[in-house]
């Protein structure tokens, strides 16, 4: 006896209304994965989390180290395949009694450490003071008749190692400073203040310390002379008094200008980032605070409300063994301590600790590429969308948020078509762009960054020639006179090094001052660039002092010197706003203008239906009228966004062509052929 068949069995046509319908099917498809990374990215977060309470209790490194992103940004444009660097593993090595001694006295803190640093030594410059003072003569001098007495030639010595470690500890206060005097002051960003107060420790300490022996050492040489007793006006010349003399002004001058170059070069970054990336900045960092809230309360939903992500039953009735309980609930307490006990550690140490796990890193986490940034969409997409329906509405998102214009906020950025319902497609949009909005400004960050530091070494070069120009002539008058003669010929042979001065110049501007891209922006460059020579279309690639790299839409690489593109019109749909698309027609001669105006009618319900890709506006424009034969007429429609995605452009743009000429079919409007013979089964042709 033959099985019953279930009819979707026997007839292989039959239909599956749950197979076919697309938002269930892609739900299921994709649920279990979507779970998989999710949790993923959860204990990346927890493993982030532990190893940055590991490294605080060794964070007294170069704190220069910590002006650099937590992972080497991802370009969103760079489709170069990159050779895999294979890993190299070297031996340890044997530690010795010097290196951990070394290792034990790190990880003392900071300024303790400089203590322990300058102790020693200068104990052993106690030497000479002890010397003089018990064992020698008092008369014994440094440098002959006339020379600095031993006692306050050891003072000195000591001046110059203490107070290396005196301009050391105090540059050490300058980032708490920086950043307690912004929060007073009212700084949005104190953070960057601090970063700031870290890069200009050295400078500082380089010149606080020159100061220092600046200001002491022509007190002690002169006044402390054998046998003058410090009344004389004019001590006697003493050779190595002198030597040291003018090489302390020197250096002094080398420190000097070294620490306003600093200031210099922090006051370029600082202004150019707050005029070309703040705003963006601060838009991304906006959404994605709306993200961590949405995460945060689907995280919480989802863990309360869904079976899936409660613990699996046991047996066929659903009750869970006292053992599996006493488990969970041992869990959650080591989990509640652990917690309170990283609060602790904030307190203590002033600073914000964020909980292991904690939205904001997975969703950091789940930005860094497209895939993920899909998988927190549908995320939020299951845990908003009501039972039976297949899009979000504003009320949904209420339930997150504490206030009402928070959710409007929110719902305005993923509401792209203006259509009052959020969609599992609008959303997995907005998210792939903030995440490729915010690899685009780390890549920009990390080539302004670039930048400074090339801009940086050519100052300091600059600043090196100045104060070896200026030791050389305060060591030597015949040296000084040997110098200007020289420095006489290579004026007259400045015209070789015009064209590089006057290129380096030009690209300074370029970069820091008119900075007409950034990395990740479409440009179109006019001029005579391009294969054809008329201009052409770029990505930006790669922004340098001298030269910036383009991509061409074919995917050539470009290298272009900035101080040729500081004479060419350059245009940015990065930075351009909803821009005109015209269709050009040829019509036949004769058209009424009722047709066209139903055509316009027609098509603006077109836009108006497709208010996420259209501006609702039509243009229409008669360009001439041929010989009474056709007329050229443009239809101009308006995107919603600008040029800088090509695939979305020529996705919206074919769907208003294939739309226009689906309407024209319609409306009967014909082209200028169709009357001539053979255009139509009406008009035959005969030969």
């Amino acid at each position: 006896m033959a099985a019953r068949q279930s009819p979707d069995s026997a007839d292989p046509f039959y239909q599956d209304t749950n197979t076919l319908n697309q938002s269930e099917s892609q739900e299921n498809a994709t649920r279990l994965m979507d779970d998989l990374e999710l949790l993923r990215a959860e204990r990346l977060a927890s493993n982030e989390e532990k190893r940055e309470r590991e490294g605080s209790r060794r964070r007294s490194k170069s704190l220069s180290r910590r002006h650099r992103p937590e992972a080497p940004p991802e370009d969103a444009f760079d489709t170069l395949t990159r050779e895999p660097q294979i890993p190299t593993t070297k031996p340890p090595e044997k530690a010795t009694l010097v290196r951990k001694l070394f290792n034990e006295i790190k990880r003392f803190p900071r300024i303790i450490r400089y203590f322990v640093y300058a102790i020693p030594v200068a104990a052993i410059l106690l030497t000479p003071i002890l010397l003089a003072k018990f064992a020698l003569n008092g008369d014994t001098t440094i440098g002959g008749a006339g020379g600095l007495q031993l006692l306050w030639f050891g003072i000195w010595l000591e001046i110059v190692w203490c107070s290396i470690w005196a301009s050391r500890i105090i540059v050490a206060t300058m980032p708490l400073s920086f950043g307690t005097v912004a929060k007073v002051i009212g700084s949005s960003n104190h953070k960057k203040w601090k970063d700031i107060g870290r890069q200009m420790e050295m400078p500082t300490a380089a010149f606080l310390w020159l100061l220092g022996l600046i200001c002491s050492f022509k007190p002690i040489t002169d006044n402390h002379r054998s046998g003058g007793g410090g009344s004389s006006d004019d001590p006697p010349y003493i050779l190595w008094i002198d030597v040291v003399w003018k090489v302390i002004i020197a250096l002094f001058v080398l420190a000097t200008s070294n620490f306003a170059e600093k200031i210099l070069i922090q006051w370029i970054a600082t202004s150019f980032h707050v005029r070309t990336y703040a705003s963006r900045i601060e838009q991304n960092r906006i959404n994605i605070d709306y993200l961590v809230r949405l995460y945060e309360y689907s995280k919480l939903k989802l863990v309360t409300d869904d079976p899936e992500w409660t613990e699996a039953n046991g047996g066929p009735s659903g009750a869970k063994t006292p053992l599996r309980m006493v488990q969970q609930n041992a869990r959650l307490a080591l989990n509640n301590i652990g917690k309170a006990a990283g609060r602790v550690a904030g307190d203590l140490t002033g600073r914000k600790v964020m909980a292991s796990g904690h939205p904001r890193k997975v969703v950091l986490e789940l930005m860094r590429n497209t895939h993920n940034s899909h998988i927190l969409a549908r995320r939020i997409y299951r845990t908003f969308v009501r039972d039976g329906a297949e899009t979000i509405t504003l009320d949904d998102l209420k339930e997150a948020f504490a206030a009402p214009e928070d959710a409007e906020a929110c719902f305005g950025i993923f509401d792209q078509d203006l259509n009052g319902d959020i969609s599992v497609e609008e959303l997995e949009l907005v998210c792939n762009e903030i995440h490729l909005e915010k690899k685009a400004i780390a890549a920009s960050l990390k080539d302004l960054d670039s930048v400074i530091k090339k801009l940086d070494q050519v100052f300091l070069f600059i600043i090196f020639i100045i104060a070896a120009i200026v030791f050389i002539s305060i060591i030597s008058g015949s040296a000084a006179s040997a110098l200007g003669t020289s420095g006489t010929t290579i004026l007259g042979l400045s015209w070789m090094l015009q064209a590089t001065a006057q290129e380096f110049l030009q690209s300074i501007i370029f970069v820091f001052v008119k900075h007409p891209f950034d990395v990740g922006d479409r440009v179109t460059v006019y001029g005579n660039t391009g294969s054809l020579g008329t201009g052409d279309d770029y990505y930006v690639m790669e922004i340098s002092l001298l030269y910036t790299e383009f991509k061409k839409m074919e995917g050539h690489i470009v290298q272009a010197p900035n101080s040729l593109l500081n004479t060419l019109f350059i245009l940015n749909q990065r930075r351009s706003s909803g821009l005109a698309d015209p269709i050009e027609l040829k019509l036949r001669f004769g058209t009424p203008s009722a047709l066209v105006d139903e055509l316009k009618a027609r098509m603006l319900d077109f836009v108006l239906e497709n208010k996420r890709d259209y501006q609702p506006q039509i243009i229409s424009e008669v360009r001439t009228i041929d010989e009474v034969y056709s007329v050229t007429l443009n239809i101009i429609f308006f995107h919603k966004s600008n040029f800088q995605n090509e695939l979305l452009r020529l996705q919206r743009h074919n769907k208003f062509a294939a739309e226009l000429m689906h309407q024209m079919t319609e409306l009967g409007i014909e082209g200028p052929r169709k009357a001539q013979p053979g255009g139509a089964k009406e008009y035959p042709f005969y030969y």
